[in-house]
């Protein structure tokens, strides 16, 4: 499945509140086998959502964001509480 930079645009843009939440995908039950490298665990992943931007979690619409940016989750996650406690003490 291949996906232009236009179209991958177009599906980032759309917008959560005009989302019919009966045509989202459900992403708690959508496995993709880890086995797979990367390239190829994107392509399944997308293939089974359809728009990896907007997505349906159980009876909640969610719009999702992606980063190019270097570092993990976990690594995100520490910033932002340190950020957090910082403002907050």
């Amino acid at each position: 499945m291949y996906l232009s930079k236009e179209e991958l645009q177009k599906m980032e843009q759309a917008d959560i509140r005009e989302a019919a939440w009966e045509e989202l995908v459900d992403i708690s039950g959508i496995e993709v086998d880890m086995k797979k490298p990367v390239p190829a665990r994107v392509e399944e992943y997308v293939q089974k959502v359809g728009n990896p931007f907007l997505v349906r979690v159980g009876e909640y619409v969610v719009k999702i964001g992606y980063s190019d940016q270097a570092g993990t989750l976990n690594d995100r996650m520490k910033q932002y509480i340190k950020k957090i406690a910082e403002i907050k003490y």
